[in-house]
């Protein structure tokens, strides 16, 4: 899993100031801003200036805040790897992006026979609450977040709840600090829109 290098978006030291990130903003805004294509460009050109542009202020949100940057500084401490590619409005992405493989120590199996039936009515019950949340992206998210959910009961045995409870502490902090920081970057496209 990468998350989005804001420095570089922004084309700041990671050293920069606020006032230095205010200004890289303004900059960057400026240059890519969407309204400055000309009259002639095509809807896929249209389509990149808006991402391009989203990232922009994506950044801006996350860098411009001294307790979102420090949180984000250690989340890419501990990620290591970055990307300046991210389409946050891509329903699949952003899913993959925010839960990933976060669940990964509550997806080991440990009943004998792993069923099936809590991931599809995880699945279903996700996706009917993600599109009334947020239409057919939200579908998609609450979909894969329905279905981890679910395959963790049928994996376990047990509630989703009683399984995160038997995690023990440091393993049940990085679970929920690594949601929380995704759920965030991701969460500050629709903040910024």
């Amino acid at each position: 899993m990468t998350i989005p290098d804001y420095y570089g978006i922004l084309e700041v030291p990671v050293t920069a100031t606020q006032e230095d990130i205010r200004q890289a903003y303004k900059k960057q805004a400026l240059l890519h801003h969407p309204d400055r294509l000309a009259s002639t460009a095509t809807q896929v050109e249209r389509e990149e200036a808006t991402k391009r542009f989203q990232q922009i202020a994506d950044a801006l949100y996350i860098l411009g805040n001294e307790q979102r940057r420090k949180d984000y500084d250690a989340s890419r401490q501990r990620q290591g790897a970055f990307s300046t590619q991210t389409d946050p409005h891509t329903s699949s992405t952003q899913a993959h992006h925010v839960f990933g493989n976060v669940f990964e120590d509550l997806l080991q199996p440990e009943v004998d026979r792993p069923g099936h039936t809590w991931r599809i009515l995880g699945a279903g019950a996700g996706a009917v609450l993600g599109f009334i949340v947020g239409n057919v992206g939200g579908a998609a998210v609450g979909a894969l977040a329905g279905k981890t959910l679910g395959q963790i009961r049928d994996h376990k045995g047990v509630s989703v709840y009683t399984a995160f409870q038997r995690l023990n502490l440091d393993q049940r902090r990085d679970i929920l600090t690594t949601l929380l920081t995704r759920f965030l970057m991701s969460g500050s496209a629709g903040v910024m829109k």
